[in-house]
Parts: C-alpha cells; structure tokens; sequence
C-alpha cells in the first residue's frame, strides 16, 4: 500500500530542485514575472487612488490593462521555462539550452488556460475567496505542460483537472505557501522600516517624503510590497507544485515503486 503524498517530503525536494536550477532560471523565472508583478501593482494602486472616480477615468486604466495583458505573456513564458528546469531537475536530465525547448501545443494550451484563470480571477478578486484557489490552478497549469495532448478547449482544462487527484496534499501546500507569503510580506517591510531607521542617522538626509513613501498605509507602496512579496516565494511555490505533479505521475505508471526497488537493491548491496 502507497502512503499519502508526504507534504514535507515535497517541500524538501522543491527546495533542493530549486537550489539546482537557480542559476540561471531562478533568474529567467523573476526577469519575466518582475514587469508583470509591478504592472498589477501599479494597476491596483491607481484603482485605491481614484475610488469611486474611476469609472471617469477608463481610457488610462485600459492602457494600464492592457500593460499588464502584455507582460502576462512574457510571464506565462518564464514560468513555463522554470517548470520545465524544476522537471528536468527531477529526471536528472538538466541540459542547459534543452530547458527551451518547450512544446508549442503545451504551450499554447498553457497560456489558454492561464487566460481563462486570469479572466476569472479578475472578475472575482474582489471577494478574495477564490484567489488561493486561482493560485493553485494557475500553478498546476505550468507544472502540466508537457503532458498536455492536442490542443483543444476542454483537453487542457482535463489534463489540469486530473492533475488535483489528491486534495489534502494541494490544501497544505496552499496553507503553507499562504504563511510563507504573509511573512516574505513582513520581512519586506521589516527591511524597508530597517533601511528608513539607518538612513535617519545620515546628516542632512530630508527622510519626511520617503516614511510617507514607505509606510503602510500608503496604498502604492502596500501593492508594490505584496508583489515582492509573491516574487519571493513563487520560485517554491511552482517547484513545489512540480514535484507534486512528478509525483502523482510517477504512482500512475508505477515508476515510483520501480526507483524504490532498485534504492532498496543498492542498500542491500
């Protein structure tokens, strides 16, 4: 009998995958997701600022969409490549230029599904319900990618559907990368207040627009914070979401029972 997907066990090998991959997709990963992060950041702070007026203002907040619609492609793209390097690192295959190579019916499939999700999630932010749900399925749409077969409007949403066959190991991932957010969110503005405190200390520094800049209550800067926020844990979160995937794919075709005999081969060896 199979035990349950170990949580821990996850978390360990996202954490060594993502060590592994780190130079230099670590880095291709946060180069294409940065633009996007900060488009939805600015895009956020100008709706708190203008409130009830923004209805008056559309055309400027279409563009600022329209922004954010562009450099989701660019992001999509990295996240995709990330997954891929995280994949590899698992099969012990990691080739350098090879993590490019992506399929372009995977992808295609990927960035129509990503779509939808952002659609969704657009139209629902406001409640903040589903957001961690969305998470979640944007995550696992990356983390299938290349198992995604012809393109088609409902074979993709199948292949990232399956893909959720165990629950409780998905529901404490969300939970803890929940936790790792809020406290990435904590520490950044730990660093900033830290940074505003010694800069204090320098003769003749004119501080009193920056701690309007940098406190919390200044809705710009809370955006800018939780977009680094997510920038800091999402390397985990997609390599987490990676693992697990390689995981359940690995029971369904038995090849995690066949890497454990052979482990136990070697031991007794």
């Amino acid at each position: 009998m199979r035990a349950a997907l170990s949580v821990g066990e996850i978390l360990d090998e996202s954490a060594d995958c993502v060590r592994l991959v780190a130079a230099p997709w670590l880095g291709v990963l946060w180069l294409t997701s940065l633009p996007l992060r900060m488009a939805q950041a600015h895009f956020a702070a100008r709706l708190i600022e203008l409130g009830r007026e923004a209805q008056g203002y559309g055309d400027h907040l279409s563009r600022l969409a329209l922004v954010s619609a562009a450099t989701l492609l660019l992001s999509l793209w990295g996240r995709a490549v990330f997954a891929n390097a995280c994949r590899q690192a698992l099969q012990g295959a990691l080739r350098g230029a090879a993590v490019l190579r992506l399929r372009p019916t995977g992808l295609l499939s990927y960035a129509y599904v990503a779509l939808l999700i952002e659609a969704v999630f657009y139209a629902t932010c406001l409640s903040a319900v589903a957001v961690p749900v969305l998470a979640l399925a944007a995550g696992l749409a990356a983390a299938t990618l290349p198992f995604s077969g012809r393109a088609g409007l409902l074979r993709p949403l199948a292949t990232l559907s399956g893909s959720a066959e165990q629950a409780r190991p998905l529901v404490a991932l969300l939970l803890s990368f929940g936790a790792g957010f809020l406290l990435a969110g904590v520490n950044l503005l730990a660093l900033s207040q830290a940074g505003l405190w010694l800069a204090r200390g320098v003769p003749g520094l004119e501080l009193a627009r920056w701690s309007g800049l940098l406190s919390p209550r200044y809705p710009r800067f809370l955006c800018v914070l939780l977009a680094g926020a997510w920038l800091a844990v999402e390397p985990w979160w997609l390599a987490s979401l990676v693992v697990y995937v390689h995981k359940l794919r690995a029971r369904a075709t038995g090849e995690d029972l066949r890497l454990w005999f052979e482990r136990l081969r070697e031991a007794e060896a």
